[in-house]
């Protein structure tokens, strides 16, 4: 890497700590405010990086929900492997991931994705500062600059990498080449994939399929020969990428295809609506709203009709991808671009546009990337390519200023009505003009003013850092991303729970703990104090729904309640200044022994008899079918014992003894990919009243193990493996035989 290649990225760092000064050079301003940031950002990396540090695959959380699957749900990045990084470091003094080091990688992803952008526009050919310009206007600007969800930022930067691999790929010669570039290609996606939310990876994948087909119609891209001929490196670049994208991510993805058939979708649909069946075309109607387009240039808290998002490019990179688009409009590559901004833009505008009906009609698939208004993300990716294409055609191209005469008269055109749009509030003070739009007019007066003295020839070092200065400026002022600190925010919240997790840590037993109280704070997942809460989710478990709407938490052994210290009731067994716990006499024990059982074939019948008077469920246990061996009655005055010996994450170890063969009943989620093994011998786990898991067992002593243990993740992981231990060798073999041959000729390695 040359220094002047690694001046440019130094420059890209500074860029971003300038960006995100507010979370990295000070402790007044944080991400992890909102309630949704903490419960599903924070204290989910907590929770994986303290199972790392363990030595446990973090499959399975027994402290929030009752218990899930923890790589159900994608967002989780149960699988991403650059997470490994964030396991060595210590935590903090509260036993804590620390905050500044979840802000710092939070930041940190933004950097690589604006070396990855660099990266690409270097490979279309373009000069370093250009390439800093698209990093820049990648990595901080539009949705990705504007979104505080970790994981969608850890999933979308690897699009330029996507992009970058696959262009070298079209473009090799040699058939062993093109299979590596298409190989690399499809590990990043997979990596896009491994990083949580599917949507973005569908459409990383469309741009995929789009390019190649470019590239297979395009006269400029094409192969020479006959047609069909032509079309055979296309076909195979698209099936290599294709195949190793699923296997590289098929870890995550056969986990959550096996949860989505067990999970509820939950975002204001009919709670009867699977995880795993197509949204409904009524639904996603969170497009844009027709005037969206002027959040490219004009910045907006809000825009479209649902998601709070930021699509604001910025003034200079909008006018400079309109004069890549204009000044190179005969490279290919910018023609494609071009298209695909204006399909992503047409697209995003939900249920304005027939653009959206059309490709969510026949794209399969493509209802999973709810929000409409988020394929800004491929506009924006695009636009951010032009943008350094423009900046290439005005500080490297000819400075004769006639021929910018065109776009400086519609330039002009629109500088003299935002002085008259800003003249008129201030002297007549009607309408109003919002602050913001105001300071947008502002830059659109520096943009205009940078554009006409860069046409007549200064493009000298002061231009340049004139140019990142002003784009910096403007993308930095509209970030409102991090939020100020009050003392009272979400994770003040949670971490004022530390003297009440202290004192039920100190209980003895297995117990879990409901917490009643608005927006419950994710103590299972920070502190491992099992909970039959946990925060927020996007899903959630048939099983634990069908107790949750039926008021049977109860099952779920709930020893203890949680309350706000302003909780009136009597009786508290803990109390400072912020908590109240109390104890919970109506919660089943954590595992019981029943001798009767009622067969129920209808599940939704069997749902309902939960509640029924007439079933006593700490001696009957409701089952969808009978058990193989016959239970037999509970002998007369007999005493039974059940002790917990291990609690693990993926394991719990029973220690059992009954006076006759029994159902022993374990107040656990039951959910597939759970073994039992009664005294070293495979048995099998019956869902038990609707929800939980029982296992029968005989009489006298038991050793009851239970192993969570899917075959999703077993077979996913090894198609993960092979994916990546298969492309990295590939790459060291070529890199290998490339210095071996650069050797023997007498000339440097590749």
């Amino acid at each position: 890497m040359s220094q002047r290649t690694l001046k440019a990225l130094f420059i890209l760092l500074l860029c971003t700590v300038v960006y995100y000064w507010r979370i990295l050079l000070t402790r007044d301003y944080s991400i992890l405010v909102g309630y949704e940031g903490l419960s599903q950002n924070y204290a989910w990396l907590q929770y994986w990086t303290l199972a790392i540090r363990d030595g446990v695959l973090p499959l399975w959380d027994p402290y929030a929900l009752a218990g899930h699957p923890f790589g159900g749900e994608s967002q989780s990045a149960a699988f991403y492997p650059l997470h490994l990084f964030l396991a060595l470091f210590p935590f903090n003094r509260q036993g804590l991931f620390s905050p500044q080091l979840f802000h710092e990688w939070f930041a940190l992803a933004h950097f690589l994705g604006g070396c990855f952008m660099f990266a690409l526009a270097r490979e279309f050919g373009l000069r370093r500062f250009s390439s800093v310009i698209a990093g820049i206007c990648f990595s901080l600007g539009g949705l990705l600059g504007g979104i505080s969800w970790p994981y969608m930022v850890q999933s979308a930067i690897w699009l330029p990498l996507v992009f970058l691999f696959l262009l070298r790929a079209l473009k090799a010669e040699e058939t062993r080449r093109t299979a590596l570039y298409a190989s690399l290609s499809g590990l990043s996606l997979g990596l896009a994939i491994l990083a949580g939310g599917l949507h973005l990876p569908i459409m990383d994948a469309l741009v995929v399929v789009s390019a190649v087909v470019f590239a297979g119609l395009h006269p400029q891209l094409r192969q020479k020969g006959p047609l069909g001929r032509a079309w055979i490196r296309p076909a195979m670049v698209l099936g290599v990428v294709g195949g190793v994208a699923f296997c590289a991510g098929a870890v995550q993805l056969l986990v959550s295809m096996e949860y989505s058939r067990h999970a509820v979708r939950f975002f204001g649909l009919p709670p009867s609506l699977s995880a795993s069946v197509r949204i409904p075309s009524s639904y996603p109607t969170e497009g844009l709203w027709p005037q969206g387009w002027l959040a490219l240039l004009i910045a907006s808290g809000k825009v479209g009709g649902g998601e709070v998002l930021r699509i604001y490019l910025g003034v200079f990179p909008a006018l400079a991808a309109v004069i890549g688009i204009w000044k190179r409009w005969g490279t290919a590559w910018v023609r494609y671009l071009a298209g695909l901004a204006v399909i992503a833009f047409l697209y995003s505008l939900g249920e304005f546009s027939a653009v959206h009906g059309l490709l969510r009609t026949l794209i399969p698939y493509l209802w999973m990337a709810r929000e409409a208004n988020r394929f800004m993300y491929l506009a924006e990716f695009a636009l951010a390519i032009l943008a350094a294409y423009g900046v290439e055609a005005l500080l490297y191209g000819p400075a004769d200023e006639p021929a910018w005469r065109p776009l400086t008269r519609v330039l002009t055109w629109i500088a003299g009505a935002c002085a008259v749009a800003q003249a008129i509030p201030a002297l007549f003070e009607h309408p109003g003009i919002n602050q913001w739009a105001s300071l947008s007019i502002l830059l659109v007066f520096a943009s205009y003013g940078l554009y006409r003295f860069v046409i007549r020839g200064h493009s000298g070092p002061a231009v340049r850092f004139a140019m990142v200065a002003l784009i910096l400026f403007d993308l930095t002022t509209f970030n409102w991303t991090p939020e100020p600190r009050t003392g009272s925010d979400a994770l003040e919240r949670a971490l004022s729970t530390r003297g009440a997790v202290n004192f039920l840590r100190s209980r003895p037993g297995k117990f879990r703990v409901q917490i009643a109280s608005e927006d419950p704070p994710p103590i299972g997942d920070l502190y491992g104090v099992a909970t039959t809460a946990g925060g927020m989710r996007a899903t959630l478990l048939n099983e634990y729904l069908a107790l949750l709407w039926n008021g049977r938490l109860d099952l779920l052994n709930p020893r203890y309640l949680l309350k706000p210290a302003s909780a009136s009731e009597p009786g508290d067994i803990y109390h400072d200044s912020k908590w109240k716990v109390y104890e919970n006499p109506s919660a089943y024990p954590p595992a019981w022994v029943v001798h009767q059982v009622i067969v129920e074939p209808s599940p939704e019948r069997l749902v309902r008899r939960l509640g029924s008077p007439e079933v006593d469920l700490h001696w009957q246990a409701l089952l969808g079918a009978s058990p193989e061996a016959a239970l037999e009655p509970l002998v007369e005055s007999a005493s039974e014992d059940v002790k917990f010996r291990a609690c693990g994450r993926n394991r719990l170890e029973l220690t059992v003894r009954a006076q006759s063969r029994g159902l022993l009943v374990v107040s656990e989620i039951f959910y597939p990919g759970w073994r039992a093994a009664v005294n070293g011998k495979p048995t099998q786990i019956y869902e038990v009243d609707g929800a939980l898991r029982g296992v029968v067992v005989p009489r006298g002593e038991s050793r009851i193990v239970l192993r969570y243990s899917p075959w999703s993740f077993w077979l996913g992981a090894s198609l993960t493996l092979a994916a990546f231990g298969g492309t990295l060798l590939a790459v060291f073999l070529t890199w290998r035989n490339s210095r071996r041959a650069a050797t023997q000729s007498g000339l440097p390695a590749a």
